[in-house]
Formats: C-alpha cells, sequence, structure tokens
C-alpha cells in the first residue's frame, strides 16, 4: 500500500504542482529546483555587471581648477574622471561629467588613473575622425590607463580607440594590456589610423573581454620621433565591471537558495508522515 502511494507521487504529471513532485525527490523535481536555484545565483551576479565608455567629453579649467568646462584643445585630463561611475552624466565638483554606454550599466566599483612619461592632455579634433582625444606630451615614450576595481570586483575591457594626428597613419611600437604585471594581450607594430582618405581610426577590440582585478592599458609609442610622440590619441575606452566568477552568490539570491532547500526539506518530512 505504502509503495503503491509512493509509486503515484513519483509519476506525478503535469496536473500535479511542484511541492507534489518534490515530495518524492524524484529526479525531475530536484532538476528543476535545482536548476532556479543556479539560475538566480547567476542572475543575481550578472545583476552587477556594467559598462562605462570614456569619451573625455568634459574638463576644469586651468585657471579656477574647480569649474568643469567642455573639453578644448590642450586642456588637462582630471584624474577623477572615469572613477566610480553611477550614470551619465554624473554630478562632479565643478559641474557634471558625461560618459558612454551601451546599455550595460555603469562601473561605481572601478577608479581610472591617467599617466605618461611626460605630460597627458586632451584634444579635441584632427585625431583621425575622433573627438575630445587623450594623448601624452612630446618624449614620454609611453601612455599607461589603469583601471583598479574594488576588493570582490573584476575590471573588464571590452575595446578602445586610437587614431593619428593631424589626421595621418602611423605605426607604432606596439599595445598591451596587463593584469598586475601579467600580460593579458599584446601586439607588436599596431597600426594607428586616422587618414581622412581611409579609415579614421584604429579599434583594439577584444572577442571576450579581459579581465582581472586592475587592468593596465599600455601604449607604446616609443619608435616614433619624440617631438611627434603626441600625435597617438586614444579614445572611447569601454570597460566594465563584474564579480570574479568564483564569487559567492549575492545576498539577495541565498533567501531563494534556502527556500529551495526548505522545499526539499519539508517534502520528504511530508512523504515521510504520509506514507
Amino acid at each position: 500500500m505504502n509503495n503503491s502511494r509512493n509509486s503515484n507521487l513519483c509519476d506525478a504529471g503535469p496536473g500535479h504542482d511542484l511541492w507534489s513532485a518534490a515530495g518524492c525527490h524524484s529526479p525531475k523535481a530536484t532538476k528543476i529546483l535545482g536548476t532556479l536555484v543556479i539560475a538566480a545565483m547567476l542572475g543575481g551576479v550578472a545583476g552587477d555587471a556594467g559598462a562605462t565608455v570614456l569619451i573625455f567629453d568634459q574638463t576644469r579649467d586651468a585657471t579656477t581648477s574647480t569649474m568643469v568646462f567642455p573639453t578644448y584643445g590642450g586642456s588637462n585630463v582630471q584624474q577623477d574622471y572615469g572613477d566610480r561611475v553611477t550614470g551619465s552624466p554624473m554630478a562632479v565638483p565643478g559641474g557634471m561629467f558625461t560618459y558612454g554606454n551601451g546599455g550595460e550599466g555603469f562601473t561605481p566599483n572601478v577608479v581610472a588613473e591617467y599617466s605618461s612619461g611626460n605630460n597627458i592632455s586632451l584634444w579635441t579634433t584632427d585625431y583621425g575622425d575622433l573627438t575630445n582625444v587623450m594623448f601624452a606630451g612630446p618624449n614620454s615614450n609611453v601612455m599607461h590607463i589603469l583601471l583598479t576595481a574594488d576588493p570582490g570586483f573584476d575590471v573588464l575591457l571590452y575595446d578602445f580607440d586610437l587614431a593619428g594626428w593631424p589626421q595621418s597613419d602611423y605605426t607604432i611600437d606596439g599595445v598591451a594590456v596587463l593584469s598586475g604585471g601579467t600580460p593579458l594581450f599584446a601586439q607588436n607594430g599596431v597600426l594607428v589610423e586616422g587618414n581622412a582618405t581611409g579609415p579614421g581610426h584604429t579599434t583594439v577590440a577584444f572577442a571576450n573581454p579581459l579581465r582581472g582585478p586592475e587592468l593596465l592599458i599600455e601604449i607604446d609609442f616609443s619608435n616614433i620621433g619624440g617631438s611627434i610622440q603626441d600625435n597617438i590619441g586614444i579614445d572611447n575606452i569601454r570597460f566594465g565591471q563584474d564579480p570574479p566568477p568564483a564569487a559567492i552568490p549575492a545576498p539577495a539570491v541565498l533567501p531563494l537558495l534556502f527556500s529551495a532547500l526548505a522545499v526539499l526539506g519539508f517534502a520528504g518530512w511530508r512523504k515521510q508522515n504520509t506514507a
């Protein structure tokens, strides 16, 4: 008799609810619940992903050092541009910074830093077809963009654009992306386009975004003459954030996990007490 009852419960068809199916610990019920839990865990992680595009459209005026102005030729790069971006436009001391976004959200857990061997500045036009471009000063040899994530997050790098001034092509020594000193990407002899009659810029893109707690973009143009090393510009740096792949589920997901486990536990108790 008991065996018959258990058999009927385990063979629950479409008319039975999930609680009934779980009461026999059937493979189907376990698989369904497991799938729901895994989907919820993945959904919680994916919900934290985001991306920001650095378009360098604003600076602070060199005379006041406080007010935000539209980028003008030779203006300074602001070191807080790209830090902990939560939207566009975004309020900052002195005004508003704007950013691009492809619909992925933004990057409130990443900070950006810009450097070179000399000065680093912004320019408005004639770096190919790009506008509002960051460039390093003459005799700099290299330009760096460092993206650093908070603990518990990784930086993701999707792509960025390079172009030559004044609407000219150059072949530079190389482009690399490193994480903690380890190269994730390196290419030598990179053609930086900008000619008005051809492609207006070179896009460096990754089929799968590069990932790490910090990512250092390195543009090496030490092979071209020191007096024209400022003719290489970068723009449209698209980066994101994400918890590391092995991250523990977000706190908001844990109640669902516990609920699923409770379903299985209650179903087992129910089976024992109705047998």
